[in-house]
């Protein structure tokens, strides 16, 4: 049969089909999920600080290789729904230091899991507790007043895990905060 293009023109057999999907072995699909899991952790943890993404040291062509976190989501899902990396051009105008190398980001994240900490599980606020401004989740100092936030993290925490309301509050006073 002749196979025709959009527009009813007969197309020229010689014209290659697209390849189907390379199938991927049961371990290749494994350490891809468990990149894109990595890549979700990195993402959560370090994206706050300000990292824009991963830099990977390429075996193939010897360069750093850029990649903004939902870029190589993206490259990690087309390669489980394909079986084939996508191409990968030269960054444009990076700032390296806006990068960290994945080793680092791995060793970062594997450190926490061995230590029980969740990765990228953070205490949210939404306002000020002593002066009752909203902000952003993300903020560590109020906005208005200028106070850190950290103990209030710190304090529902131990609220988290049980400790009661008073104690908490008492033993934050201890360690030298000031009371809220």
């Amino acid at each position: 049969g002749t196979r025709f293009m959009s527009g009813g023109e007969p197309m020229d057999e010689s014209f290659p089909l697209p390849e189907e999907p390379f199938d991927l072995t049961e371990e290749e699909r494994a350490d891809i999920e468990a990149d894109l899991s990595d890549l979700g952790q990195m993402h959560a943890i370090f994206s706050a600080q300000g990292v824009k993404g991963v830099v990977i040291a390429c075996q193939e062509c010897r360069q750093n290789h850029f990649y903004e976190w939902a870029l190589l989501t993206d490259n990690l899902q087309h390669m489980l729904d394909t079986g084939e990396p996508r191409m990968h051009e030269p960054a444009w105008d990076i700032d390296e230091t806006e990068y960290i190398q994945w080793d680092y980001g791995k060793g970062f994240v594997d450190a926490l899991v061995d230590n029980g900490i969740e990765p990228g599980r953070q205490v949210g606020l939404t306002a000020c507790p002593y002066c009752e401004t909203p902000f952003d989740a993300a903020f560590r100092y109020c906005p208005s007043c200028g106070k850190q936030l950290a103990v209030i993290r710190l304090f529902n925490e131990l609220l988290d895990r049980g400790v009661e309301e008073r104690e908490a509050r008492t033993m934050l006073v201890r360690a030298g905060f000031e009371p809220f």
